[in-house]
């Protein structure tokens, strides 16, 4: 029988050794509504962003790097906002979309799949107050910074987590980058807050470890690419941690 990519790609989702190992390693910051190991966001992490942004019904929001959509789902069904998220991943965007319309807030989420620096989007002068934010477990880079204020209305800003990299990541398919204070200053933003996300290093390598010990069981719960894409990110990851 071939093999269905889609089916694939959810199936990382629905495991219960993938969901059980980022619960146990990351205990009381174990954020619900994450879809491990897409999402590497903590409690700590939405709270902050949360607060950051005050999201409510007149807020429009723009996900860079959405995934299957589990922050946009947080905020269009908890707060009411109105999400748009895109993702290179098609598979991400599908399973996005799907998950929308059993959310209860599909109105108010629309996905699409495309270069997250291309997004189309445009700020109209009716548009509410918009706000990015990333919550991936891939880094922005230089280049996304130079890319915000097209699609931002005036006195708007960016929420969100990502990683600096200062040597080139195999694991994540990413160069280095790791001077975002300089990036978003030449892109006209005022910083308020830039800061190290605390015991992220402990909480990510136990998370990992919990994941390659039970290899057997990721390979029944997991098909086929999917296992072995987190596989071989699970133990290339752990090695680049001093450049991150």
């Amino acid at each position: 029988m071939d093999l269905d990519p889609y089916r694939a790609f959810r199936s990382l989702f629905a495991s219960k050794t993938v969901r059980s190992a980022w619960a146990k390693s990351y205990g009381e910051q174990f954020w619900e509504a994450s879809e491990p190991s897409q999402s590497q966001a903590t409690v700590d992490d939405i709270k902050f962003i949360t607060q950051r942004l005050h999201p409510s019904a007149e807020t429009k929001l723009a996900d860079l790097g959405c995934g299957g959509g589990c922050v946009g789902r947080y905020f269009a069904s908890g707060f009411g906002a109105d999400v748009e998220g895109i993702d290179a991943d098609p598979l991400a965007i599908r399973m996005a979309e799907e998950l929308a319309v059993t959310s209860g807030a599909g109105h108010r989420l629309r996905f699409k799949t495309g270069d997250v620096s291309k997004t189309g989007w445009r700020v109209a002068p009716s548009m509410a107050r918009l706000v990015w934010m990333s919550c991936s477990s891939w880094p922005i880079n230089g280049l996304h910074c130079t890319k915000l204020p097209r699609i931002l209305k005036p006195g708007s800003g960016f929420v969100g987590t990502s990683w600096e990299l200062r040597a080139e990541s195999a694991a994540l398919h990413a160069q280095a980058f790791d001077d975002y204070p300089g990036a978003f200053k030449d892109a006209g933003f005022e910083i308020e807050i830039y800061e190290e996300i605390g015991n992220w290093r402990r909480l990510l390598t136990d998370a990992i470890s919990a994941v390659v010990a039970p290899e057997d069981a990721i390979r029944r719960e997991v098909e086929g690419p999917a296992a072995e894409r987190l596989l071989r990110w699970a133990r290339a990851r752990p090695g680049e941690l001093d450049h991150s």
